[in-house]
């Protein structure tokens, strides 16, 4: 499957708007002729416009060098696009499975066609690096069953250019025509703008003169919204996609727990065991690639007459399976009915949220009130591992009640600024220090593992018992680092904005 990230921006145009020399913009020392060309795309989408309205968008598009199938996918500062040929007309299997957890197995259909006559020149740099693909497009664009409208856009993709090369192109179209940036950045949007108008819009982030249901009910919009994008990463197999999925579901449990008084629990606390669910589901396969870039750089470090025997390719070739078995379990899960009945029951609960009379009540004297509480219970965690000498399950649980903690604060940080992001910082190294820790003895009793399959097929254990010593000695580290954190983290400057 082809790909490419996109960064692009669209100018609205009018019909008879003259454009100036895009030859002006920095570091653009010539622009070809222009070459036009007739696009014809049919938008495919679920009968309540699933993908449109969470920035993704799949179309079957004929015309142009790129004729084919095209999907594009929210991603960093732009989107990823990705390509499949033309085939039947039948949307194709790879592109339908990457988007099921919007689809949830509904039916993809037609919802417009657009037609486009393209004019496109070329941007490029004096050593012939083009810089950026500048299309200037007649659109008409005609929902199902509805009334085609027209209009006229520019477009400037990046090609090797970077965003500074937009910004100028802002200046420049704003200086000489009073030309923008378009309000709506899509052809597909501006040409569904009707029905898309009948959804309810994201809510708007409140401020702490609030009342607290509208900032969990934004916090959780945020969260739903970011699941939903990795479940899709995760799918089309983004690098790092499965702990942005994890991490995900870990934010969105920690909302709830804290939070969950504001909501009906008969709804939260079955979401909340679903999460941890998937969470588990996929955590063999993070586990897995941490535990090798860790025991990797701790070979990089060790002098060449400590490393004995095929070391690297042992723990390559341990990881590789592991992380092999992981994907196509991941996938599975995935694919599951339980899986999908979930991101169901997310969006269903961010459309109409199951309040209590508690969310009715003063952000300041209610949501500060539950990040107090995750405060204290933070707190007697880590007495408790402190008076048991660093038990490896308390520390364990002082790092559940960190964490907890900092996904509290996150969802204030809109409206409690550098109050909430302090504390949240805080209990953000905290978190990384126990975390360190704990993956420096799940690598011990890794090594332990690897020495002995290493032994049976006749290869030198040395070095799996230096890097076994190595990790005793940073295990030693992380536990001082944690006594010295924790002594910040306590600071009562960090908590004096809290009951």
């Amino acid at each position: 499957m082809r790909s490419h990230h996109e960064v692009e921006r669209t100018y609205a145009v009018g019909p008879e708007d003259a454009l100036p020399d895009l030859g002006a913009l920095p570091g653009v020392a010539s622009v070809s002729e222009p070459r036009t060309v007739t696009l014809v795309a049919t938008y495919v989408d679920t009968d309540d416009l699933a993908l449109v309205r969470s920035g993704v968008t799949l179309r079957r598009r004929t015309g142009g060098d790129d004729e084919g199938w095209h999907l594009k996918v929210p991603a960093g500062d732009g989107r990823d696009e990705l390509h499949r040929p033309l085939g039947t007309g039948h949307v194709p299997v790879a592109l339908a499975r990457i988007v099921l957890g919007r689809t949830r197995g509904r039916d993809l259909v037609p919802v417009a066609t657009v037609e486009t006559q393209r004019t496109i020149r070329l941007l490029s740099a004096a050593d012939g690096t083009v810089l950026a693909e500048v299309a200037d497009d007649a659109v008409v664009g005609t929902p199902v069953g509805g009334t085609p409208v027209a209009w006229r856009e520019l477009e400037i993709e990046l090609v090797g250019g970077d965003r500074d090369l937009l910004d100028a192109a802002d200046g420049l179209l704003a200086a000489a025509s009073d030309v923008h940036p378009s309000a709506q950045q899509r052809k597909i949007g501006a040409v569904l703008a009707e029905r898309l108008a009948t959804f309810p819009s994201a809510p708007e982030a409140p401020d702490r003169d609030s009342a607290a249901g509208p900032v969990l009910h934004s916090r959780l919009h945020v969260l739903v919204a970011a699941l939903l994008l990795h479940d899709g990463d995760v799918r089309r197999g983004v690098p790092d996609g499965v702990h942005q999925l994890r991490v995900t579901c870990r934010r969105l449990r920690g909302a709830l727990a804290t939070y969950g008084p504001l909501l009906d629990a008969g709804t939260v606390e079955p979401l909340r065991e679903e999460l941890r669910w998937l969470a588990r589901a996929l955590g063999d396969g993070r586990d897995a690639e941490v535990l090798r870039e860790r025991l990797r750089g701790l070979v990089r470090e060790l002098p060449a007459d400590q490393v004995v025997g095929p070391v690297r390719r042992r723990i390559d070739r341990t990881y590789a399976e592991r992380l092999r078995v992981a994907d196509r379990h991941a996938q599975q899960v995935l694919g599951a009915p339980r899986h999908l009945d979930l991101l169901g029951r997310l969006e269903r609960l961010v459309e109409d949220p199951p309040w209590t009379d508690l969310a009715a009540e003063p952000a300041e004297e209610v949501l500060l009130g539950r990040v107090a509480k995750d405060w204290r219970r933070l707190r007697r965690a880590v007495d408790r591992a402190l008076d048991e000498g660093l038990d490896d399950e308390a520390l364990h649980d002082a790092r559940k009640a960190a964490k907890r903690l900092r996904y509290a604060c996150e969802a204030l940080e809109p409206g409690w600024g550098k109050d909430a992001k302090r504390l949240r910082k805080a209990a953000q190294e905290l978190t990384r220090v126990l975390g360190e820790r704990q993956d420096s003895a799940v690598g011990r009793a890794d090594l332990r593992r690897i020495a002995q399959v290493a032994t049976a097929a006749g290869e030198s254990a040395f070095t799996y018992g230096v890097l076994h010593a190595r990790e005793e000695d940073l295990g030693r580290r992380h536990e001082q680092e944690f006594t010295e954190v924790w002594h910040g983290v306590r600071s009562n400057k960090l908590r004096a904005w809290l009951p």
